[in-house]
């Protein structure tokens, strides 16, 4: 008889907790709410939570790397553009002959550049100028270090001097030589001050206090950058915003 009973207790408690479930199940507040209802633990979740986060913050510093790529690009290229500008500006006040000799020493040095070194003594200030950049952009430095150096001595207040100051301090940057690319950015500055090279030797030379250590310079200068309107001031909001 105990058994008996035991039984009927055991299957009216099953079917009592089998009545709950499908009215839980069933619920139209469930419904309404519209709250989905998750099936990982919560340790899962926050796992998926971190992995969303960290490729969000690589996916933001790809972009920072890609925008700071692209603004060296145009750099390289408006500089390209300079070079061409002035050697046509220069070529036009010649008589036809002077034109013609100009324009096949102008496609030489594009076909085949050379040290600056090897230019004769009566080369234009724009021929030992574009030397040494093709140097650069064939990426011997130490060539083109001496190259820049010659131009400058050549031609220390010349139209490009302002370029060599400062292709020499992204060289000495490159080098982690960080006391000499301070040296030439400030020289830049200060002998230069209203040559369109300036604010991107700005930012640089506030990178190079950050790398040096001296940050609070580093912040003010960059701070100055970023109050402007130049295409550096964007870079170096960006380099504020993820240092300091």
């Amino acid at each position: 008889m105990l058994k008996n009973l035991l039984a009927v207790v055991l299957v009216t408690s099953a079917s009592v907790s089998q009545a709950q479930v499908r009215v839980i199940e069933s619920s139209p507040q469930s419904i309404r709410s519209g709250v989905a209802q998750s099936n990982l633990p919560v340790s899962a979740e926050s796992d998926v939570y971190s992995q969303i986060r960290a490729l969000q913050e690589e996916v933001a510093t790809l972009r920072g790397l890609l925008e700071e790529q692209s603004y060296e690009l145009k750099q390289l290229k408006q500089l390209q553009l300079d070079n061409y500008i002035d050697l046509d500006r220069r070529l036009s006040g010649n008589t036809s002959a002077a034109v013609s000799a100009r324009t096949e020493d102008s496609m030489a040095a594009v076909a085949a550049p050379v040290a600056a070194s090897a230019l004769p003594g009566t080369a234009s200030e724009s021929d030992v100028y574009k030397a040494a950049y093709d140097l650069l952009n064939q990426k011997d430095f130490d060539g083109a270090v001496r190259a820049f150096k010659a131009h400058l001595n050549s031609f220390p207040s010349g139209s490009f001097a302002s370029n060599s100051h400062y292709w020499l301090g992204k060289i000495a940057m490159l080098k982690k030589d960080y006391p000499q690319a301070k040296s030439w950015f400030t020289e830049l500055i200060a002998n230069f001050p209203s040559a369109a090279k300036v604010p991107d030797a700005q930012l640089d030379l506030g990178k190079v206090y950050f790398l040096m250590g001296d940050r609070a310079k580093a912040k003010a200068l960059l701070s100055e950058v970023a109050a402007g309107n130049s295409d550096a001031a964007r870079l170096a909001q960006k380099f504020i915003a993820d240092n300091f």
